[in-house]
């Protein structure tokens, strides 16, 4: 697994301070988690540059190969046997996403110097907020610290450990707050049963620290501190907090129900905000699929609604009369090419884009088209015209047919590199093949060009991906050329 942050700059930054925000386990997995993490950071700390580091947490719900078989082995034997395979099996997968968050942070502080300098050069101090287990991973960047007496580098201002799943001495607490510029706040509740499962410690996220500012939450469970962030900064003073009054005791109202449609506004957005043209395209597309129907040309909802009906299963969304938001579709088509191990490295909803985009074309067309690098996919789309980037949207479409096994489609010839493969007609060709020769094929095609042939008649087959993956290549081209932060 990455051993690697991964940053994010959040928009609407200004300031010379650099807050940076660390997750706990089983959160920031995804980036449909990670979205919904960034929108709790609140405007009052737009005063600052805030940066999200992300980092190979795990999920509970995340079982690998091992541990699928082996709870269902212990299930077959008996019911019992395998709930209590299922429970040691996440405990486990805790204590070693608990000694990743000590190993992480021991390079958090170097990782984030190389990031800030890159990206942020004039910025000379960051403060600190971990929750959870990025609680742990913030106190083993700050050992660190303390085993680093050289006075180059960061300077750390503010502390904020929120519920953190570590303990953490007075002593050791004294030593930092000596060493750091800001203060050293400890956020906890006794309310906070979850931590209680970090058995054998005494977590500081439970309990007040000596030589700590201690902050009590009452009340507070341990998922709390995220969505309350605004209340939490304000209990700790929390440096580039201007939060000014206190919050309204009147009760807000709250949308119990929002439409899917609407508030999916990495999509709904996107649309409304880019050209006629490019709407027209991603309307082209879809409507390719049987699974689609379109009453007007020029209805947002309705585009919406429809690109969201492709996503998961459509008869399951047909009969429950909504789909998948957009980053879930993102999420569906990256298990469907095999590219979960590399999530960890997409920060933004362009980036998963990218990924995405790229091996839709290496799948069709081969390691020699242009788009098939995801490194240089945003630069070559960033200054291809619609018209050029239409025509290869309309080749990979057109690969993605069944009747295109029989007929391979090029695409246009300029975005191809000098080496140009033709591992798209072997993928079909060796797709048609029948089982009994498959073997002896095997041996003169590397397995990957197997597999990839496999996946490209999956996209085929099933329902609506023909449609989808070319509406989605739209959507990045759209992205990228509109450049909205917001939307990124």
């Amino acid at each position: 697994m990455s051993t690697q942050f991964k940053f994010l700059t959040l928009p609407q930054r200004s300031g010379t301070v650099a807050n940076v925000f660390i997750h706990g386990y089983s959160a920031g997995h995804d980036m449909e988690d990670r979205s919904s993490l960034r929108r709790y950071i609140p405007s009052s700390l737009h005063n600052c540059i805030n940066i999200f580091a992300f980092w190979p947490s795990g999920h509970w719900s995340q079982f690998d190969e091992l541990s699928t078989k082996g709870i269902l082995a212990a299930g077959r034997f008996n019911l019992l046997a395998g709930v209590g395979t299922a429970v040691a099996d996440r405990a486990l997968h805790f204590n070693i996403s608990r000694k990743r968050a000590t190993a992480m942070g021991k390079t958090l502080l170097k990782q984030l110097e190389a990031y800030i300098l890159k990206h942020h050069p004039y910025v000379g101090t960051v403060n600190l907020l971990g929750h959870s287990l990025g609680g742990r991973v913030v106190i083993s960047a700050l050992r660190e610290l303390l085993s680093n007496q050289a006075p180059d580098g960061l300077e750390v201002g503010d502390v904020l450990l929120m519920a953190a799943a570590s303990e953490l001495s007075g002593e050791e607490a004294s030593a930092i707050g000596k060493r750091i510029k800001g203060s050293l706040c400890n956020a906890f509740s006794s309310a906070d049963n979850i931590l209680l499962l970090n058995l054998d410690e005494t977590s500081a996220g439970r309990n007040p620290v000596d030589n700590c500012k201690n902050v009590e939450m009452p009340e507070f469970g341990h998922t709390d501190y995220w969505p309350r962030l605004e209340r939490v900064l304000r209990a700790s003073r929390f440096h580039g907090y201007q939060g000014g009054l206190p919050a309204s005791t009147q009760a807000q109202a709250i949308l119990k129900n929002p439409d899917p449609v609407v508030s999916d506004h990495l999509l709904y957005d996107l649309l409304e905000l880019t050209s006629d043209r490019i709407r027209s395209q991603v309307v082209k597309h879809l409507r390719t699929s049987s699974w689609t129907s379109f009453e007007t040309d020029n209805s947002l909802y309705l585009l919406t609604k429809e690109l969201q009906l492709l996503g998961g299963h459509c008869l399951v969304n047909l009969a429950r009369g909504s789909g998948l938001k957009y980053v879930q579709i993102l999420l569906m088509l990256a298990e469907h090419y095999d590219l979960v191990n590399e999530l960890h490295d997409c920060a933004q909803v362009i980036e998963l884009e990218a990924l995405l985009i790229s091996q839709f074309f290496q799948s069709s067309f081969g390691e020699g088209h242009a788009f098939a690098s995801k490194k240089e996919i945003l630069q070559q789309v960033g200054v291809m015209s619609e018209k050029g980037y239409f025509e290869q949207v309309d080749a990979l479409a057109a690969s993605l047919t069944i009747t295109s096994y029989f007929s391979t489609p090029e695409a246009p010839a300029p975005v191809y590199r000098e080496t140009s493969s033709v591992l798209s007609k072997a993928n079909k060709e060796l797709v048609l093949a029948s089982a009994s020769i498959l073997p002896s094929l095997s041996a003169l095609i590397p397995t990957v060009h197997m597999k990839t042939a496999v996946t490209n008649l999956k996209s085929a087959v099933k329902p609506g991906y023909s449609a989808l993956i070319p509406a989605v290549a739209i959507l990045f081209y759209a992205r990228v050329k509109l450049n909205n932060e917001g939307l990124l």
